[in-house]
Formats: structure tokens, sequence, C-alpha cells
């Protein structure tokens, strides 16, 4: 029986350090995206998750703002713990989406949960099976534009966007944020892995037209990856 557990859990260490040394292979330093943002910009973090991302950008940037969004309630519960004692963190409950009002996510489970979308799974079933959606609840969602009207922030400097191929559509549902947004890490789709998410061409090809360009990509997989854009002075 000792063996037997001792077994289990070096499977699931082995399986989570995978996940990390994946998920880690994929994204764009934060010592190299810091370069090109002041020193206390106003950041959006959407697709929190539990905070990893938060609480490192929120420590890069002691004199910045961080807001995170993150829709999962279970998800959003340890967000909040993990970023209670970091006072340049502000959390919120919702998803950003292209809407306003209450829509269906599709909640990832099995061997990962940060996969939930807006979107409905499509590749992702195949491409990586032993993740599952088996659950859909109703989360609140809103747009940058509406957000930063709301609570009254006046510009937004960098945008940390992981919404599981949703991410085109809310740039493009929020023109008055993105004026003001020097630079945006954002994860792109390679694969159609959910109903109707914008590719990694089509989504360059806009923020290009914007005035952003590619500084750096991390495109290790065949079907996501990071991409880093900066924009001009004469973005839009």
């Amino acid at each position: 029986m000792i063996y037997e557990i001792m077994h289990f859990t070096k499977k699931v260490l082995y399986r989570l350090g995978a996940l990390l040394r994946k998920r880690d292979l994929g994204m764009i330093p934060k010592s190299y995206i810091k370069r090109f943002l002041p020193k206390n910009p106003v950041v959006v973090d959407a697709g929190a998750h539990i905070g990893r991302d938060t609480i490192e950008m929120a420590r890069m940037w002691p004199s910045g703002t961080i807001h995170a969004f993150e829709p999962i309630p279970q998800l959003y519960s340890q967000l909040e713990l993990n970023t209670a004692s970091t006072k340049n963190i502000t959390c919120y409950p919702m998803a950003l989406s292209d809407r306003l009002g209450s829509f269906p996510i599709h909640v990832s489970s099995g061997f990962d949960d940060g996969s939930s979308s807006l979107l409905a799974p499509r590749e992702h079933l195949t491409v990586h099976p032993q993740v599952e959606f088996l659950e859909t609840i109703h989360v609140p969602t809103t747009t940058l534009d509406s957000w930063a009207k709301d609570n009254d922030i006046s510009r937004v400097d960098f945008l940390w966007l992981d919404l599981q191929g949703h991410e085109l559509s809310v740039l493009k549902a929020s023109p008055k944020v993105l004026r003001t947004v020097i630079a945006i890490h954002t994860e792109v789709s390679l694969k159609t892995m959910y109903e109707g998410s914008a590719l990694y061409p089509e989504l360059r090809s806009w923020l290009e037209q914007k005035g952003f360009e590619v500084k750096r990509e991390a495109l290790p997989w065949s079907d996501m990856g990071n991409v880093f854009f900066v924009g001009s002075s004469t973005k839009l």
C-alpha cells in the first residue's frame, strides 16, 4: 500500500513538473518585457488563474498596478488568497470578453484546469485528450473599455492575455483602452483549438494594422504559443 501511494505521488509530481516545464518553455521572460515599460505600469492580467504571473508582475513593478481577471470561482478564490498580501493587485471575478453580461464558460479539468474558455473546445479535445470539459457555468463578462470606464482607469500600459482563443475579440471590442497600450503579451492559436478562435496570422495582421509589431515569439508547440507585441507612437 505504501509503495502504491509513493508511486502515485511520484507520478503526480512528475506530471506537474512536466506541465510547469512546458508552460515555462512557451513563455517570454518578464525580464525582457520589463525594458519596454515604465516603472509604474498599469497592467491587466486576463486569465490570471491562481496568480502565479500576477504576483511575479506585482513584484517586478512594485510601483505599478496589476488588475487580475479570473472568472472560474474556485480559481478566483485561490487567486484572492494568494494575492491578499500584495497591495498593488486588484482582483475581479469576471471574464474579459467582447460583450457585457453573463455567458457560459467551458470549464477545463483533468490534467489542466487552466484551459477554460468562453469558446467551445474544438481541436483541443483531440490534441489534449487528457484535458476534460465536463462542466459549463455562467460567469459575468465585461469589455476592457467598459471596465476602464466603470473603474476610472485612464490608461493601461500592458496587457497580459491568456484567454484561450478569445484574445482578438477582446482587443477589437475595446479601442479606447488599446490606444493607451504600450505592449501586449498574448497567447496565440496555431490551430483552431476553440470554436471561432482567431489564428495567430489573423491576430498578428490585425495588431500590425493598429501599429504594433512583434518583438518576440515563443512558439515551441504545434497548437498554441505566446507572442510579445510592442506598439509604436503612431498606433491607431
